[in-house]
């Protein structure tokens, strides 16, 4: 997944990835924990769906770069919905 470089995280996006099975639902857990998080301090993100439809798209296809964008896109979009809430008194907020 891509992560922030302040997190200690790198960005794989040139990688040529095999598509792993267990490291795709390992990502899509701690994925699903981070939306949880900021879920819980007050994130609505509006258009989940398209996010879900991103993810089951590139699962399908079998393409880890793509899998790690929408994951990573589905994470963003929930990390400014809570900052948009919070901002905002609670006001529904929404990604890209």
């Amino acid at each position: 997944m891509y992560k922030l470089r302040s997190e200690g995280w790198e960005d794989r996006t040139w990688d040529q990835e095999a598509w792993s099975e267990p490291e795709a639902i390992r990502l899509l857990e701690e994925a699903g924990e981070r939306v949880a998080a900021f879920e819980a301090m007050g994130a609505r993100m509006l258009k989940r769906e398209q996010y879900h439809d991103r993810l089951l798209a590139a699962h399908d296809a079998r393409d880890m770069a793509a899998y790690r964008m929408a994951l990573n896109g589905y994470v963003e979009a929930a990390r400014e919905a809570c900052r948009k809430a919070k901002k905002g008194g609670g006001r529904q907020a929404d990604g890209p």
